[in-house]
């Protein structure tokens, strides 16, 4: 009855290896949302310009674009889980070494972007292997609930990890968010090797190598019209509306003449009402409506910015934030779990490799873009065009997405 009353929440949990991956998985992103509160923080006390916290921002975040579809096609060929154990043990060892440079106070900016990039690479094999694994731990009629919970999981760490990384800087600084990190993924290491998954069946068809398996995964996510209309959406939400989060730091600076305690404030609040969105998409459990549902959702996120970027007091910001995140997770969570349902299995860590580089690498792109104009004409004006962008790419998304609903082969309205 209790597990009936969870709906598709209690379906997915029902899976043994999902609960350890999830497990796993709130641990080690409770340290990266910690990593990346600090990493914007570390970087605005060292420079004070928001131009250099986006590069820094896409300094983490470009590699994906290059490794991505290199470690989605070696995944489709060996293992997800495999590839993300060895790619979180080097990043913890990674994390460890920063930490030790920034408690020695050596570290200086360009040495923060080494770092950065460096993980970003490891991310680009984290990214595209989390999103393979994930149809491996539930059967497939709960697919849609496990996506929705994993990213409520998610959606805590989003929460806790800056609220965290707050109390961590103003008690210890940098060095101890980044030691926060290095020590959460040896839980998520452990988790994964207690999960057992047996990818050995998986259909991996021959190829004659590497680059044509990438380009057969970019024709396949192309020719697609369904999977190509809802990956142009993720990248217009990631490099449209989402750098307000990953210029945070910048706008609390700059903007509020704030703290790191209020950096906490606000990207805690965007967690919160983002872990909402994804318990009440779980419990939905079903894909039916998710079309609607993302597109809704999309238009709010634009417009709850402009009202965002024109608030003055903190609480009604935190308010206002909590909407954001809900809304700008509603739309994610629902992408995904269409991608995911429509997505062959030999193709599954290529198309979601390109996905994944809406999850860090565009928005970060839009970050970078963003604090290069804003070091020229502001930052409140750069995000508050950015919105009105976003608004306008809506328009076009529903009228293309309502013109195929005649066409059942090519409609992403189900």
């Amino acid at each position: 009855m209790f597990a009936g009353a969870l709906g598709g929440i209690g379906r997915a949990l029902s899976s043994r290896n999902f609960v350890y991956y999830c497990i796993g998985m709130s641990l080690g992103l409770t340290g990266s949302f910690v990593f990346f509160a600090a990493l914007g923080w570390v970087t605005w006390e060292l420079t004070h310009s928001a131009a250099w916290v986006g590069t820094i921002v896409l300094a983490e975040a470009i590699p994906n674009v290059f490794i991505g579809p290199f470690a989605g096609v070696i995944i489709d060929r060996t293992s997800a889980k495999w590839a993300m154990f060895w790619a979180q043990l080097i990043a913890t060892l990674v994390m460890a070494v920063l930490a030790v440079i920034t408690f020695n106070n050596w570290l200086t900016v360009e040495i923060l972007l080494g770092f950065a990039f460096i993980i970003g690479v490891l991310n680009g094999v984290v990214f595209p292997a989390h999103f393979a694994i994930m149809p491996r731990l539930v059967p497939r009629a709960d697919l849609s609930a496990a996506i929705a919970f994993q990213s409520s999981v998610s959606q805590a760490a989003r929460f806790l990890g800056p609220a965290l990384a707050g109390i961590l800087i103003l008690w210890a600084g940098g060095g101890m968010a980044f030691a926060f990190k290095a020590l959460s993924y040896s839980g998520f290491l452990v988790a994964l090797l207690m999960i057992d998954i047996d990818e050995s069946g998986d259909t991996k068809p021959a190829s004659s190598g590497i680059i044509d398996d990438i380009i057969a995964g970019l024709r396949y996510a192309w020719s697609a019209a369904p999977i190509r209309l809802l990956l142009i959406s993720a990248v217009a939400l990631g490099i449209l509306l989402r750098p307000i989060i990953e210029l945070m730091p910048a706008y609390v600076g700059s903007v509020l003449l704030s703290d790191a305690g209020t950096l906490a404030w606000l990207l805690s609040a965007t967690g919160v009402g983002a872990m909402i969105a994804s318990l009440w998409l779980a419990r939905r459990g079903k894909t039916q409506g998710l079309a609607r549902i993302m597109l809704l959702n999309f238009v709010i996120t634009g417009v709850i910015l402009i009202i965002f970027l024109k608030t003055s007091g903190l609480a009604i910001g935190i308010a206002v934030l909590g909407v954001y995140g809900f809304c700008s997770a509603a739309v994610m969570i629902s992408n995904q779990t269409m991608i995911q349902s429509a997505v062959e299995d030999h193709m599954r860590a290529r198309v979601m490799s390109l996905y994944a580089l809406t999850v860090r690498a565009i928005p970060a792109l839009g970050a970078f873009v963003v604090g290069l104009l804003a070091d020229i004409a502001g930052l409140v004006p750069s995000l508050a065009g950015g919105a009105i962008l976003g608004l306008l790419f809506w328009i076009w998304a529903r009228r293309t997405a309502i013109g195929k609903t005649d066409n059942p082969d090519t409609s992403i309205f189900n």
